[in-house]
C-alpha cells in the first residue's frame, strides 16, 4: 500500500500533511472550534468539464432504459401468471389476466420510481443515522464547507453528521441546490484541516459533475431485481410453503432472469462508479489546488477502513458506491475463509479452487478504483505542479 509521508503536528491528536511543493494552511481539529485554512491558501478554481464522464453517464442512462424495459417485461410475465392463477381459482375474469398483469407492472414500476425519486435520499440517510448539527456545534466544519462551496461555485449543501467511528463521507441529492453532504465523526477525528478540505471538495465535485443523480437512478434496477429474487426464493426457504410444480418452475425462471439483470445492473453501476471517483479526484484538485492533501486523506481513510467495527462495516457496505473510499481495502478480498469442521481446519467446499474466479468477480464489481492507484495519480500530479 502507498502511504503518504506524514508527521505529528495537528491539533487534538490530528496529524499534518507535509509536502515541499504544497503550501499548507493551518492544521485544525474539527470536533471543536479552532482555526480553519484560509481561502488565500488555495488558488482560484480552474474547472474543466470531464466529457468522458458525461459520455459514460449518457451511455449508463441508455443502458438503464434497456435494463428497465427488460425488467418490466419480467414483471409483466410474473404478474400475468399470478393473474392467471387468480382467474383459475375464480377471483378474476379470465379475459382480464393480460390487463391485470400490465396494470400491476405499471403500478409497481411507477411506485418504485416515485419512492426512489422522492424518498431515495431519506432512505440512504436513514441507513447511516445522520443528523443536521447546528453551526454552533460544528463551527469549523460549517465554515469549511461554506468556503469550499464558494471555491467550487456551488450552493452550500446541507451538512449532516453521523455519529460513528467509521470514517465516512458521501453526497446525495439529484440537483445542485438539493445536495446533502454527510460526514461522520470518525472522519472528523482522523483528518486534519487540509485533508478535510480535500474530501469536501471531492464530494462537491460529484455535485458539480451531476453524477450523484445518475448513480441513484442506476440503483433502481438493482432494487427491483433484488425484490424479485427475494420473492421468487421465499417459497424455497419456507418448508411449509405449498406450491404447484408450475409455480416452482415460474419462480425459478423469474429468479434466474432477475439474477441476470441484477448482475448486469451491478456491473454497469460499478463501472460508472469507479470512473466518477477518478473524475471527482481531479475535480477536488481543481477546487483546492492541492493533489497532496487529497492523496493524504485517501491514505488516511484507506488505513482507517481496516479498523471499522463489524456493525459499522455492514452499514458502510450499504452506501459503498457513494463513499469516497470503499468500506474495506482491496486486500480484504484475499482474507482467509472461516474454517469449518470439528477441528476448525477445513475450508469451505471448493473455496480454494474458486478463489481466482471470486477475485476476478470482486474486482469487476468493486465500487472504487484501487486506492493506491488514486494516490499514485495524485502524487504524480503534485510532482508536476
Amino acid at each position: 500500500m502507498i502511504v503518504a509521508d506524514r508527521e505529528a503536528g495537528g491539533v487534538d491528536g490530528h496529524v499534518g500533511w507535509t509536502a515541499s511543493s504544497y503550501k499548507a494552511g493551518p492544521v485544525c481539529g474539527f470536533r471543536n472550534d479552532g482555526c480553519i485554512p484560509s481561502a488565500d491558501d488555495h488558488p482560484t478554481m480552474e474547472w474543466t468539464n470531464d466529457w468522458m464522464l458525461h459520455v459514460r453517464m449518457v451511455v449508463a442512462v441508455g443502458s438503464l432504459a434497456v435494463v428497465a424495459a427488460a425488467l418490466a417485461g419480467v414483471l409483466f410475465v410474473a404478474f400475468s401468471w399470478l393473474a392467471a392463477l387468480a382467474a383459475r381459482n375464480g377471483y378474476l375474469p379470465g379475459g382480464l389476466t393480460g390487463v391485470a398483469g400490465a396494470g400491476a407492472t405499471i403500478v409497481l414500476v411507477v411506485a418504485i420510481v416515485v419512492i426512489e425519486g422522492r424518498y431515495g435520499d431519506s432512505l440512504v440517510l436513514r441507513s447511516v443515522d445522520a443528523r443536521e448539527p447546528s453551526p454552533e456545534e460544528f463551527p469549523d466544519l460549517h465554515r469549511l464547507v461554506n468556503r469550499v462551496a464558494r471555491q467550487a461555485d456551488l450552493p452550500v449543501p446541507t451538512v449532516l453528521v453521523a455519529e460513528t467511528t467509521a470514517p465516512r463521507a458521501f453526497t446525495t441529492g439529484c440537483t445542485r441546490n438539493g445536495a446533502t453532504l454527510v460526514v461522520s465523526t470518525g472522519l472528523l477525528d482522523v483528518l486534519d484541516g487540509d485533508e478535510l478540505s480535500a474530501v469536501v471538495a471531492h464530494e462537491l465535485a460529484h455535485v458539480k459533475n451531476r453524477d450523484v443523480a445518475v448513480m441513484m437512478a442506476m440503483s433502481l434496477p438493482l432494487v427491483v431485481a433484488q425484490t424479485l429474487m427475494d420473492w421468487a426464493s421465499s417459497g424455497w426457504e419456507d418448508p411449509n410453503h405449498e406450491s404447484s410444480s408450475v409455480g416452482g418452475i415460474v419462480g425459478a425462471v423469474i429468479f434466474a432472469v432477475a439474477g441476470l439483470f441484477w448482475v448486469v445492473g451491478r456491473v454497469m453501476f460499478r463501472l460508472l462508479s469507479r470512473y466518477r471517483e477518478l473524475a471527482a479526484d481531479r475535480g477536488a484538485v481543481a477546487i483546492t489546488g492541492s493533489p497532496a492533501a487529497l492523496a493524504s486523506a485517501l491514505s488516511t481513510l484507506d488505513e482507517a477502513a481496516t479498523e471499522i467495527p463489524t456493525t459499522d462495516a455492514r452499514t458502510s457496505a450499504s452506501i459503498a458506491a457513494f463513499s469516497i473510499v470503499p468500506p474495506e481495502p482491496v486486500e480484504a478480498e484475499s482474507r482467509e475463509p472461516l474454517m469449518l469442521g470439528p477441528e476448525g481446519d477445513r475450508a469451505p467446499y471448493l473455496y480454494r479452487e474458486t478463489q481466482p474466479l471470486r477475485e476476478i468477480a470482486a474486482r469487476i464489481l468493486r465500487t472504487h478504483p484501487d486506492t493506491d492507484d488514486r494516490i499514485a495519480r495524485l502524487q504524480s500530479l503534485q510532482r508536476s505542479l
